[in-house]
């Protein structure tokens, strides 16, 4: 018979469920159900291909190699391949999340498919969650098929501005006439203050007082009507030192001699406008232009 009394064993018998609930609560929870982390942790590779599978597209990624950061964008590289990541004030705040795990909700829309950062954990503790998505414009990524690579090629840079017979030939022959596509290569192209504004602006723009420029030997002309998202890739373009491959129209020229023949400091002669159609970057085509 044993030495214990029932009494004794039946408290015996709940202090050990009592201590097995705790033991477990942090997992199942006394009489609760087991909480299920909803972010499924996996490669970049394979949620990015869609090697693994979420139900509410949530993943767990450690932090990647960014490849370029901008405002709230980043761009991840995998050899010709583009991934963009997204969270608030990525291009202050990319560097602190080395050794991070990421949790991200993979989204379709805008296009491209990228991830969203809503959760950062660090050496398995929670930094911070539930982080609400930021304001963010996508680079457009062109299929091979959107692009007609048999576009005619034509040396743009080599335009001077004071050869206008070299130039016309480059604008629609009449008013309402398509812009003439052609394919080239710009090696030279900068971010600044507009040409036109008065020197007290220029020495201290603001950003609407900006733009882009093509800058050749002979002639320099201004980059119009570029996308956000094409403007996005044309600062990683120029921070990489990259040049600019794609596909161009003129679409207006500096009609007076003299106007052209004044020169705007770095700008040199500013001959006209020119629209960026699409452009490359790692054998992807970037839309510059959206087509109506």
């Amino acid at each position: 018979m044993s030495a214990v009394s029932f009494p004794r064993r039946w408290v015996f018998y709940v202090l050990l469920g009592v201590f097995a609930c705790l033991m477990t609560a942090s997992i199942v929870g006394c009489g609760g159900k087991e909480e299920v982390d909803p972010y499924i942790y996996a490669s970049l590779r394979a949620v990015t291909r869609g090697d693994t599978l979420s139900q509410n597209f949530l993943f767990e990624i450690d932090a990647p190699q960014f490849d370029y950061v901008k405002g709230n964008v980043a761009i991840v590289r995998d050899g010709n391949l583009l991934e963009f990541l997204v969270g608030e004030d990525l291009e202050h705040g990319y560097s602190r999340l080395a050794g991070t795990l990421l949790g991200v909700r993979k989204t379709f829309s805008p296009a491209p498919t990228h991830l969203v950062i809503q959760r950062i954990k660090r050496n398995g503790v929670v930094e911070a969650d539930s982080l609400d998505a930021p304001e963010y414009a996508l680079p457009r990524l062109l299929r091979s098929g959107q692009v007609d690579l048999e576009t005619p090629g034509a040396a743009l840079p080599d335009i001077a501005w004071n050869k206008k017979s070299d130039i016309e030939p480059f604008l629609p022959a009449e008013e309402g006439d398509d812009f003439i596509k052609l394919q080239s290569a710009f090696d030279r192209f900068v971010y600044t203050a507009r040409h036109d504004l008065p020197d007290s602006v220029r020495a201290n723009p603001s950003p609407e007082d900006m733009a882009w420029y093509a800058v050749f030997d002979e002639a320099t002309l201004e980059i119009v009507d570029l996308t956000v998202g094409g403007e996005y890739m044309m600062h990683m373009l120029l921070e990489k030192d990259l040049p600019l491959v794609g596909c161009f129209s003129m679409t207006s020229l500096v009609d007076s001699y003299r106007d052209r023949k004044e020169e705007y400091g770095e700008l040199g002669h500013v001959v006209g406008t020119v629209r960026v159609f699409w452009f490359r970057y790692a054998n992807q085509f970037v839309e510059g232009y959206l087509e109506s």
